[in-house]
This record gives structure tokens, C-alpha cells and sequence, in this order.
């Protein structure tokens, strides 16, 4: 055979791979395309915590799933927008780092959760996101 069949074989299986390796997912959840938010997480003796760093995201764009093995963060941030009055317009945008849209996070989690007790609450930009450890009964 030809080395430039050969090479041109190699290369096609070489991507087929590469395309099997890409669309491989290790859990059922599937991220949404968009960002992904800032978090710091944390295990203490009887619980979870979790930080999410969702500035301007507003309490009802949030979503909070939590599963007995992992919690899930999605939601929405609308584009920030400059204060605009009728005698002045933004010449040049200098920078834009602020992402918006779709987020979506997955933490996995090492052990389960009471799911029944979580609580969560929203303070100065922050998600704050408690999960007691499920206590197995005696």
C-alpha cells in the first residue's frame, strides 16, 4: 500500500478518535454553553459549603439543583449597560470582562446530602450554598 494511503488512513482514524474522545461526558449533566461562574467549596464535619460568585445575577435568574451526590448551579445574567443620558454616547469600549448570558457549575460532591435540609441564600454578589451531610440513622 502506498505511503500516502496509508498516512491518510492514519490521520482519519487519528480524528475519529479524536472526535470519540471529545464527546465522551463523565456524568449526566450536560454544561450549558455560556460561562462559567467563579466558586470556592468547602467540606466541615457535618456539612458543605458553597460560594458561587454571581454578581449582577438577579435571585430569580438562579437555579439551584441539588442531587444526592452533586448540586448544580445554572441561571442568566443579563449584559451590564452603561447609564446612558441624551447628551453623551460611549465613544470605545476600553475593556469588557464581565461575562453574561447562560452559566452553568457541577460540583460534585464526596459523599451524600440531606437534601432536605439546604439552604441557600444571596449576599453581596455571592450565592451562599449550605448542605448538611446526610446523617445515616442509627
Amino acid at each position: 500500500m502506498p505511503r500516502k494511503v496509508r498516512l491518510t488512513r492514519m490521520i482519519g482514524k487519528t480524528g475519529d478518535v479524536a472526535h470519540d474522545l471529545s464527546s465522551l461526558h463523565f456524568s449526566g449533566f450536560h454544561p450549558i454553553e455560556g460561562w462559567k461562574p467563579d466558586i470556592n467549596a468547602y467540606r466541615y464535619d457535618n456539612r458543605f459549603e458553597i460560594w458561587v460568585d454571581l454578581a449582577g445575577v438577579e435571585k430569580n435568574s438562579i437555579n439551584v439543583d441539588v442531587l444526592p451526590d452533586r448540586v448544580r448551579i445554572s441561571g442568566d445574567r443579563q449584559p451590564p449597560a452603561p447609564t446612558r443620558d441624551a447628551s453623551s454616547r460611549c465613544r470605545q469600549v476600553l475593556h469588557m470582562e464581565i461575562e453574561s448570558g447562560r452559566f452553568g457549575r457541577e460540583v460534585i460532591l464526596p459523599t451524600e446530602v440531606d437534601r432536605n435540609k439546604v439552604s441557600a441564600r444571596q449576599e453581596n454578589g455571592l450565592l451562599w450554598i449550605v448542605l448538611p451531610i446526610l446523617q445515616e440513622e442509627d
